[in-house]
């Protein structure tokens, strides 16, 4: 009886081509490389999953407050006359093809933070004088979040947030007595929140000097400095009712982050409130829905996301983000379960929205607990 390996030997005869065992071999090792592209592929980010601008689309919308009003808005509104109202508009008017612009042919001036900014925008002197508003706009080589004629009146629709989130986390505005833009730039939103509450002492703080110089000097509404890269910053234990910070741990990365949450908690006092905006997932769609990331790298994030609750990379390169210069400082997304599993029990939610900043950022409220 033969052996084994002898019947191996006899199935493997000699092919036309006189080599079998060199083709067999040759068969092996091209089957064992297709099989690796196979998996290569399979493993590769991007491979085998959805593209295009609605892959990450999401069913759930972004969240609202439990109170949506425009508070800010309408304290300035309100200080104007109707007399003093029909003057800015008919000063728009006079203004060849702004009114067309920015009304089309409505009669009257309806959105109530469009007459303000534009308003202003064309030097209504009576409008600045009674408002509080200052008519000042850095120049291009500073700093600035946005520029002309939507946002003459700073940034109406950010301070209406800011006062909606602290509203809707149990807090007052009327109650507070001292504040913090964290992260002010130029004082975009503090030209705003300065003139509609002119009672509260208000702060601005920023890494970027030529953007801090510029507001120290055009902007006396306010107390700025500039800050670090690391904390602390020069102002004393339990100082503050309200910080605020838009788009700021949007770029932090996160253990970076988590040092300035902890100096946050330092300056508030007991009952004050954080307000700030993250990246979070509805931030994934609209950024691939605008085009402004690519389908692969939009569920690298999203992979990220779900594995470990936070994604960052430094993308400003050596140019730094307008000369500010810090690995710590790139573009970050955060979930709401790695922060919450971070911060608390140390801090307290007392309100979150995703997508509510402008259906792309998340807004937290908290509260030192």
């Amino acid at each position: 009886m033969a052996r084994p390996s002898d019947s191996l030997v006899r199935v493997s005869t000699p092919s036309a081509a006189g080599r079998p065992r060199k083709t067999l071999a040759g068969a092996a090792r091209r089957a064992a490389w297709l099989a690796r592209r196979t998996l290569e592929r399979r493993a590769r980010p991007g491979a085998g999953i959805a593209s295009g601008p609605n892959a990450l689309r999401r069913e759930l919308p972004p969240g609202r407050f439990a109170v949506e009003r425009e508070p800010a808005t309408n304290a300035l509104y309100e200080r104007l006359s109707e007399q003093e109202v029909t003057a800015v508009e008919q000063l728009i008017r006079a203004t060849p093809g702004a009114w067309e612009h920015y009304f089309g042919i409505a009669d009257r001036a309806t959105d109530r933070g469009l007459l303000l900014s534009v308003g202003m925008w064309i030097g209504s002197e009576e409008l600045a004088e009674r408002t509080g508003l200052i008519r000042a706009e850095p120049p291009e080589e500073v700093h600035a979040m946005s520029r002309g004629a939507l946002t003459a009146a700073g940034a109406l629709y950010e301070a209406d947030m800011v006062i909606n989130a602290l509203t809707a986390g149990g807090g007052d505005i009327g109650e507070v007595r001292a504040a913090l833009d964290f992260g002010c730039s130029s004082g975009r939103v503090l030209r705003s929140l300065g003139a509609a509450y002119p009672g509260v002492d208000w702060h601005g703080c920023d890494p970027n000097v030529p953007a801090i110089e510029w507001a120290q000097a055009n902007l006396p509404l306010a107390r700025f400095f500039a800050s670090g890269a690391a904390p602390p910053l020069p102002l004393e234990d339990s100082s503050l009712d309200l910080i605020y910070a838009i788009s700021i741990w949007s770029h932090f990365e996160p253990s970076r982050g988590l040092d300035w949450f902890g100096e946050m908690h330092r300056l508030l006092r007991p009952g004050g409130h954080l307000v700030f905006t993250t990246h979070g997932l509805t931030s994934v769609d609209h950024y691939l829905k605008a085009g402004l990331r690519s389908s692969e790298q939009s569920h690298e994030i999203e992979r990220a996301l779900y594995r470990r609750g936070a994604w960052y990379a430094a993308e400003f390169g050596e140019k730094g983000d307008w000369g500010v210069t810090d690995p710590g400082w790139g573009t970050a997304f955060l979930s709401p379960e790695w922060l919450l599993t971070q911060l608390c029990p140390r801090w307290r939610v007392v309100e979150f929205a995703p997508g509510r900043n402008q259906d792309n950022q998340d807004v937290y409220v908290l509260q030192p607990a």
